[in-house]
């Protein structure tokens, strides 16, 4: 449901149905035609703005750059008819270019017909297998990486990413996609075959690099304050300072040509670039170059590409539906996501997800619908006919620093702050996810952290605390007895158990109770109190009735007291109430009542 304040026009659409598959979609039915101008407004500004940043992110993965303006088109189309968020602009992502280069550079040679084959099988893949969870309806899953290990992933990829472009920046090819292999790539350049230093940069594109960077830092910042200074909108500065990039690049193609031209000074350029009809079939015939194993080897990468892409997606999504008070259909993401992939992957193009850079850009410029990304698909598809020709003086290097300047801001350290004070099992789950990402590639580092946080979830599930607990004096309130001045009766001891019951932690609780019993010999009646008790599994049930058994054959008395209603349903299916007869209590107020006068 979409809300706005008293006297204003409401900035987004109730995007929630029925069914996830329902048509229309519900951002046709809540659409306005007074909205047109603003999302008309706003796929010019983000087709400009994916010119370069699709260019850019193809060379990160791998691939011709045609083949990310190519990814940019249907995947918009796409998303428009299942997608939920009103501000969300999909198309290449730098997380997903580095996951596909490390996950197909060991199948084929980057750039090659098989390998773009085998990037457009990648981003179909993922698109099939998300539409399969979306009409499963498994939205659920985009809560399946905790935000430490998606965090850990994020910065982990950003760094990648950021030392993998030193390398066209220099002239050198690429690099590798881990650290052992960036360190060995860098070795090889500047040390010769007896290990002595030697100087093997290619100036031009060095110079042309450094250059882009530092126009690319400082532009927006001086088209910001001089927003402000000439009083524009934060959102209009912020507009224009997003576009800089393209002018960035045209700046650079003409300063690389003139010195191909007339300087030693030689800088590494796109070359031609040719889109075909029928490109996308003549690269996926390539596949017959390709063994079946090297297909096979596509099932994990479809599988956390899909994910990770899907909870980045979401992840942007949910950011921009917090602001418009809107609500996030995460199994209509799913649909949406998958056409897009799907689409991306018929044009011969590469996976893509929701880009929060491109949200942030097409938010501003005034997108009310997803109608803003159609344009965007139909402008963009113009600027490829009139830009083509052009992009064969492009550059490597200039790219290079716009991938750079691109997700340096995805380095961010707070998330690891904020966890290390909060709990230091969610910190390592960052520092696991990132560490192997960096050192082993992005699957291993995704399955660490996935490993890692479930299994301290299982840890801390074994572990659950208990408390003794006492009745505050004048009131019917049970507190820790260590926390709190409280009184008990005597020969009582009541004992909360703050988890659920089960086979990986019965046998805890069991040492923990007979440990408190054993400190306490007096005690004659133990309660039980399990109002944080959700479920009791049947090895749970079956070793509690042991206890109960030994507690008895030992002259004691257990008692159940707040036990939840759907907990009682299963026990009384055993008849675990009847021998418990007048030892379950509604409360432990009502426990201490009946106790206190069996004294």
């Amino acid at each position: 449901m979409s809300l706005s304040q008293p006297g204003t026009e409401s900035q987004g659409v109730s995007l929630n149905s029925a069914v996830p598959w329902s048509m229309p979609p519900p951002w046709v039915r809540a659409w306005r035609r007074a909205w047109l101008g603003s999302d008309l407004t706003a796929g010019l500004v983000v087709a400009v703005m994916l010119v370069p940043q699709s260019l850019a992110y193809a060379m990160l993965a791998g691939l011709p750059p045609h083949v990310g303006l190519m990814a940019s088109l249907l995947p918009l189309l796409g998303y428009a008819v299942f997608g939920s968020s009103t501000s969300m602009s999909v198309g290449p992502a730098a997380i997903t270019s580095l996951m596909m280069v490390q996950a197909l550079t060991p199948l084929a040679v980057p750039g090659s017909a098989p390998y773009v084959a085998l990037a457009a099988m990648l981003g179909l893949g993922s698109g099939l297998l998300m539409l399969l969870m979306g009409r499963l309806r498994m939205g659920f899953l985009s809560q399946l990486l905790g935000r430490p290990v998606v965090q850990g992933f994020t910065v982990a990829s950003a760094l990648l990413i950021m030392a993998g472009q030193v390398a066209p920046i220099l002239g050198w090819p690429s690099l590798g996609q881990t650290v052992p292999d960036l360190f060995e790539g860098v070795r090889k350049h500047v040390l010769d075959a007896q290990g002595a230093w030697r100087w093997d940069v290619q100036t031009g594109s060095l110079l042309i690099g450094v250059g882009a960077m530092c126009l690319l830092w400082l532009g927006p910042r001086f088209m910001l304050m001089l927003g402000q200074t000439m009083g524009l909108r934060a959102s209009g500065a912020q507009v224009v300072a997003r576009l800089w990039p393209l002018l960035v690049l045209v700046l650079a193609s003409m300063v690389a040509t003139w010195m191909n031209r007339h300087t030693a000074w030689s800088v590494a350029q796109v070359g031609a670039v040719n889109v075909e009809l029928g490109g996308a079939l003549r690269a996926l015939s390539s596949l017959t170059e390709v063994s079946v194993t090297s297909l096979a080897n596509l099932i994990m990468p479809i599988l956390l590409i899909s994910l990770v892409s899907f909870v980045s997606s979401m992840s942007v999504a949910q950011t921009f539906a917090l602001k418009h008070s809107e609500r996030i259909d995460a199994d209509r993401e799913l649909l949406g996501l998958g056409l897009a992939n799907v689409g991306s992957g018929l044009v011969g193009g590469m996976a893509v997800a929701g880009g929060l850079s491109r949200s942030v850009v097409n938010e501003a410029a005034g997108a009310r619908s997803p109608l803003a990304g159609v344009f965007t698909a139909g402008l963009l598809g113009l600027l490829m006919l009139l830009l083509l020709p052009w992009l064969a003086w492009l550059p490597k290097a200039a790219l290079a620093a716009v991938i750079i300047m691109a997700v340096s801001g995805l380095v961010q350290w707070q998330g690891l702050r904020a966890a290390w004070r909060y709990d230091r099992v969610e910190a390592w789950a960052f520092l696991s996810t990132a560490a192997g990402v960096m050192l082993l590639g992005f699957e291993s580092g995704i399955l660490l952290g996935i490993a890692w946080s479930l299994g301290a979830m299982i840890w801390r599930h074994s572990q659950p605390h208990m408390a003794e607990v006492g009745r505050l004096p004048g009131t019917e309130h049970f507190r820790n007895v260590q926390r709190y001045e409280v009184e008990s009766l005597p020969g009582v001891m009541m004992v909360r158990v703050d988890e659920s019951l089960d086979f990986t932690n019965i046998q805890h609780v069991e040492m923990g109770l007979s440990d408190m019993l054993n400190r306490r010999p007096q005690v004659h009646s133990l309660v039980l109190l399990l109002s944080a008790v959700n479920r009791i599994d049947h090895s749970a049930l079956q070793a509690l009735i042991e206890f109960d058994d030994a507690q008895t054959a030992q002259g004691r008395s257990l008692y159940l007291a707040e036990v939840k209603g759907p907990v009682m349903d299963r026990l009384r299916r055993v008849s675990l109430d009847k021998r418990f007869s007048g030892r379950i209590f509604l409360s432990a107020q009502h426990a201490w009542d009946a106790l206190q006068t069996r004294q």
